[in-house]
């Protein structure tokens, strides 16, 4: 189905000589139709003369599903016509150039690295170096979740912006889940190599319920560096 039967034809003179593809700068974003088309300006029209509304060519569409990129106003993309109609514009994609720069520059020269960046910073990465191949989600305010596949030594790290993690570490020899606040002094550690589970505190430690019950199928050692106190209603021992 053409944009003139979905969008109908505004009755507008049809002009079918502009073939091929245009760079266009994006002037309008807001589309009043909430159908997340957009509005360019050309290089070969006057800068206030905007186009018609653009519909924009996504990886995938539907019925209130698919890609939602929308470009942002001064963007460059690259426009062709339906039909060579300048009256029914459709954006192919956006481009770089020499004032917007990619997020990535390959400087490695081996091509590991694909990503998407937002506006504000956030990023999604997707990192395939031989070996080290990772995923990673960045907020712009510095929190991370990182998926590390690397050979011998996978794992999945959760980190505020503050210090505070935890690590599902899946290393053979050495698997373990460990959650750790900002200070490195507070931690709980799932060791599934010695199926120990250690609590660590930095200050006071307190475990409180409304029923409590401490029990070891072997020994069991209470110990205090200081004075040693049991209260309760009654104490039984043995």
């Amino acid at each position: 189905m053409s944009s003139r039967e979905r969008f109908g034809d505004d009755d507008r003179e049809e002009r079918t000589g502009i073939r091929g593809v245009w760079a266009a700068v994006v002037t309008d974003n807001v589309d009043p139709e909430k159908l997340g088309r957009v509005k360019v300006t050309y290089p070969w029209r006057d800068a206030e003369d905007e186009s018609y509304w653009a519909r924009l060519a996504v990886p995938m569409a539907g019925s209130e599903r698919g890609t939602y990129f929308l470009p942002e106003v001064d963007d460059e993309v690259l426009v062709a016509f339906e039909n060579g109609d300048i009256h029914y514009p459709y954006v192919l994609g956006a481009l770089w150039n020499g004032k917007d720069k990619p997020p990535e520059d390959n400087a490695s020269e081996s091509n590991d690295v694909r990503l998407v960046r937002s506006r504000s910073g956030h990023e999604l990465v997707f990192d395939d170096t031989d070996g080290k191949s990772r995923l990673e989600l960045t907020t712009a305010g510095g929190h991370t979740l990182v998926l590390d596949d690397s050979d011998g030594a996978s794992s999945i790290t959760l980190a505020t912006n503050g210090g505070h993690t935890v690590a599902l570490d899946d290393t053979p020899g050495s698997e373990a889940v460990t959650v750790t606040d900002k200070t490195g002094a507070n931690s709980v550690v799932l060791d599934a190599v010695t199926s120990t589970v250690e609590v660590s505190a930095g200050g006071t430690l307190r475990l409180s319920a409304p029923m409590m019950e401490l029990s070891g199928d072997g020994n069991v050692t209470v110990r205090a560096g200081g004075v040693l106190t049991l209260k309760g209603g009654m104490v039984m021992i043995n």
